[in-house]
């Protein structure tokens, strides 16, 4: 009967320790929100503070319902990095344009990366209306 008990505190020990440790995997690895939010026309910017730095690209259509536009055209700091919308840039300042065909390209001068920010880029374009010249 002893063994026995002392076979289920094993296991009820374990468990405490399994659910400490999904606890710590949930709430430790989650980032905190930094009070940094610019709100432009044809552009958002949020600024969180994480263990990476990383930039994270979202081309929406400016016209409801904000449709994804897939494939956006990044060049950051006069560099074409194609369609990829993820990024991990140094530590200063960044000029970034995100473009589509149709579109009106955004672009976002002097953008401020610091070490440990995690910013999240929601770009509004909207449909190019000049007529194609030959």
């Amino acid at each position: 009967m002893k063994d026995m008990q002392e076979a289920m505190l094993k296991v009820l020990n374990v468990n405490k320790l399994i659910c400490v440790y999904i606890c710590l995997l949930i709430f430790g690895c989650s980032s905190s929100k930094e009070s940094f939010n610019k709100n432009f026309s044809n552009y958002t910017v949020n600024k969180f503070k994480s263990d990476r730095r990383s930039i994270k690209i979202n081309a929406l259509d400016k016209g409801f319902p904000y449709d994804t536009i897939p494939s956006p055209l990044i060049i950051i700091n006069n560099l074409y990095f194609g369609e990829t919308s993820f990024f991990r840039p140094k530590v200063g300042k960044h000029n970034i344009e995100i473009a589509s065909p149709g579109k009106v390209s955004v672009i976002i001068k002097d953008l401020v990366v610091k070490k440990g920010d995690s910013i999240v880029i929601n770009a509004y374009l909207k449909e190019d209306t000049r007529p194609i010249v030959d």
